[in-house]
């Protein structure tokens, strides 16, 4: 484990701690998405036997049913987006249990693309709204928002070239991983900063 991975783990373990002791997060239930996160990535540190990379696509589908239920709370009960949510929840699974590798890239795309699509659709209803006096800076799903889709376009290119890499190129394949915990750094920051913004 070198310094980038440590830097990553305090960033997320603040990020679970914030959202425990702040009583105000718990009905978005942050603690529950952050605790997981913590545990599968620890159980992928310690190269637990029963680990395969399959487990990063079912914490996709977990991701997709978990900011699904809090946006659709946070954007009036939206059915747009509980239909997204489901209907990348079930092609998600889907090509999960066709797929021949251990990571469904198709699954990992259709997560990206479901994290691209709640965010800018968030930004459009905030924008949209014609009622809105609060600057948009001091809302936290501004900044949640702005981490999902920054962290969607990383991981988009960084999914690309994973097999393909891991044959021709460990090595580059080595670095692109160390850029991508850059990424979750600067990701999960952002999304701390939105932890302490008005609820």
């Amino acid at each position: 484990m070198d310094t980038l991975d440590v830097l990553y783990y305090i960033i997320i373990i603040m990020n679970f701690i914030v959202s425990i002791v702040y009583k105000i997060l718990w009905k978005q239930l942050f603690w529950l998405y952050f605790g997981i996160t913590i545990l599968i990535e620890i159980l992928f540190t310690t190269k637990a036997g029963f680990i395969t990379a399959r487990m990063y696509n079912y914490l996709d589908l977990f991701c997709i049913i978990y900011f699904g239920y809090i946006y659709s709370k946070e954007i009036k009960d939206s059915y747009v987006i509980k239909i997204v949510s489901l209907s990348f929840f079930i092609l998600g699974g889907i090509f999960i249990f066709i797929s021949k590798t251990n990571y469904s890239i198709i699954t990992g795309y259709l997560y990206c693309i479901f994290l691209i699509f709640i965010s800018l659709f968030w930004f459009y209803k905030k924008i949209s709204n014609k009622n809105q006096e609060e600057n948009i800076l001091n809302l936290y799903f501004f900044w949640i928002s702005s981490s999902l889709l920054f962290w969607a376009m990383f991981y988009i290119f960084r999914m690309f070239p994973m097999y393909f890499f891991d044959k021709k190129d460990p090595e580059f394949l080595k670095e692109i991983s160390k850029v991508f915990t850059m990424i979750n750094i600067i990701t999960y920051s952002l999304f701390l900063r939105g932890l302490f913004c008005k609820q």
